[in-house]
């Protein structure tokens, strides 16, 4: 729903996030490309035929919008192309992580070594696709801060250069904080069930269940 939503609304963003150059039906779905402004064209194109015709219009022969139509007037398409898939794929990533956690857990009570591993670098996984869509929705609205109304070179305040740095620079830090922040949290808690030798996969939930007698016992 919100992707028609911005069809309708955002078409030259759809465009970039799909790197669609020409307008027409039977568009392919790009799984991979390195898109090309200068030469209007993706490099090393690996798609799905008709597949972003029947994702955007839910026909194979749907009418896409293309780059073409908005020259002067589309988002940069490199980080809008990659930032909406690593948005997606980040988000199709942390699915599959945890049903497969899910699955060792309800089956055998615990997760293999490798999974377990790769659980410690996926806490960052919803920060990451979080920042990959707002690079994909706030770039991906350039050149306009409001489509077709208001250009976002044309809502430049009198606001000098240095304060609005200084703004940037507080956020930067207010956002590092918490990060350490959060890392340490995550930190102690491994720390501390390590130290109390609870070697189960949920430290505290699972052994506790797992003491519970099973009903009519």
């Amino acid at each position: 729903e919100h992707g028609l939503n911005t069809l309708e609304h955002q078409p030259q963003k759809i465009a970039a996030m799909e790197a669609n150059w020409n307008t027409g039906p039977n568009v392919p779905l790009v799984l991979f490309a390195l898109p090309d402004e200068a030469a209007k064209e993706n490099k090393f194109e690996i798609a799905i035929p008709d597949g972003a015709s029947l994702v955007l219009r839910h026909s194979t022969s749907g009418v896409v919008p293309g780059l073409n139509d908005y020259p002067g007037n589309h988002p940069p398409v490199f980080p809008v192309f990659w930032g909406f898939r690593v948005m997606v794929g980040t988000g199709i990533l942390m699915l599959l992580v945890s049903w497969s956690a899910a699955f060792f857990l309800k089956r055998r009570h615990s997760l293999p070594k490798p999974l377990a591993m790769l659980m410690v670098p996926m806490a960052l996984s919803g920060w990451l696709a979080t920042l990959a869509g707002w690079y994909t929705t706030e770039i991906g609205r350039q050149p306009w801060l409001v489509t077709g109304v208001l250009k976002t070179a044309d809502a430049v305040g009198p606001v000098a250069g240095s304060h609005v740095a200084l703004t940037l620079a507080t956020y930067l830090v207010l956002y590092v904080l918490l990060l350490i922040a959060y890392l340490g949290v995550l930190v102690h808690l491994a720390l501390k069930a390590a130290k109390d030798g609870d070697s189960s996969p949920l430290p505290g939930v699972m052994n506790a269940a797992m003491s519970q007698p099973a009903a009519g016992e």
